[in-house]
């Protein structure tokens, strides 16, 4: 029942789409994965330094194993496998959920977030960068769906697991640099 309603949206999607829709889409989607991975990375790097980038690439392999072993376990079929009239316009194979471009997105959007805030910027750049943040893992998801390669509930249970594993990930990195600044301390007070 839950599936052929979400069916029925992906349906919708693709109806609607034009071939130059579907090829936005598909160029959108690649920020959910590998080109999105190099740009966060790099703005990992130039704002929030190494031991940032260092969470940030071990919480996005992190993230990544626990995705595709949630993938195995649910075994959850794409929408085009179940439904023949829903078109696979991203080229994909294997399980459905969760969805890792949207699992990506989350995880990408959060540290950019944590990063914006940890920022210098005034309130005006944070407020757009942070709408940015909100809305792009929604985006990814959208493009998903139109793309018919993922149920609503498979990119919002992405979204979901991104955003978790990036706040585990950064609590771990603010503890270890509260670790680093309390041993620093005691060392400048032994000497």
């Amino acid at each position: 029942m839950i599936c052929d309603i979400e069916a029925n949206i992906i349906r919708f999607l693709q109806t609607n789409a034009s071939i130059n829709w579907i090829t936005l889409f598909q160029f959108i989607t690649l920020f959910g994965s590998y080109l999105g991975f190099i740009i966060v990375l790099v703005i990992m790097w130039f704002k929030g330094g190494l031991r940032l980038s260092i969470t940030f690439v071990l919480t996005f392999a992190f993230a990544s194993l626990i995705n595709q072993v949630l993938k195995l376990i649910i075994a959850r079929d794409r929408p085009f496998v179940t439904y023949d009239d829903i078109i696979n316009y991203g080229g994909e194979d294997g399980y459905s959920m969760p969805s890792g471009h949207s699992l990506c997105a989350g995880l990408f959007a959060t540290f950019v977030f944590y990063t914006l805030l940890s920022s210098p910027y005034d309130l005006s750049t944070k407020i757009i960068g942070g709408i940015f943040c909100c809305l792009f893992p929604f985006l990814i998801a959208y493009s998903r769906m139109v793309l018919g390669v993922h149920y609503l509930s498979d990119t919002l249970v992405g979204i979901a697991l991104g955003v978790l594993f990036a706040v585990i990930g950064l609590l771990i990195h603010r503890h270890l640099a509260k670790m680093r600044l309390k041993r620093k301390i005691q060392q400048r007070h032994n000497k």
